[in-house]
């Protein structure tokens, strides 16, 4: 699960002597831009992540990263995570589907049921199957940050067009 933002150049740049020192020009703001979003995003999508069994020390709330790439027309900036349970946290299970690896769980059983390793081995199948039949619901914590932020990601890159334009314009 990632938000993807994408900056690309629009219009065509002025010719001349000047014109690659133009582009330079308008990279390094398009990447400190795209960087300010992506760390304020980054604390936005951890701050909506429930927090598992491991804490903010790793697991899910740990993997989450940001990411900015050059690309042909500028830069692009990501918000993601490489752990699978990413996608399962973010929109959550439909009911009906098979059950969770019993694996997953036990460690999770052990420290919200407050039991032992072997207890939370027995206690596992009838919760897989309770997951499995029930499902459980999304955190969407990509998806509102996205779209209860974007306000504040737009006032960041609308301060970096002026600055942009600022800079163009000496």
């Amino acid at each position: 699960m990632e938000i993807l933002g994408h900056i690309k150049r629009v219009g065509r740049f002025l010719s001349g002597a000047t014109a690659a020192e133009e582009r330079r020009t308008v990279l390094a703001n398009q990447r400190k831009a795209m960087h300010e979003v992506t760390q304020l995003g980054t604390r936005l999508v951890k701050g909506r992540t429930p927090q598992g069994v491991m804490g903010a020390q790793g697991g899910l709330l740990g993997s989450i990263q940001p990411e900015v790439r050059n690309v042909r027309n500028g830069v692009i900036g990501i918000i993601g995570t490489a752990n699978p349970y990413g996608l399962v946290v973010e929109k959550g299970r439909r009911p009906g589907q098979k059950p969770p690896p019993a694996d997953a769980l036990v460690r999770w059983i052990e420290v919200k049921m407050g039991v032992s390793t072997e207890d939370a081995k027995k206690i596992s199948h009838p919760v897989r199957w309770k997951i499995a039949k029930k499902g459980t619901a999304g955190a969407h914590m990509f998806e509102k940050t996205l779209e209860e932020d974007w306000a504040e990601f737009q006032t960041i890159f609308d301060r970096y067009g002026v600055t942009l334009s600022r800079e163009l314009n000496r």
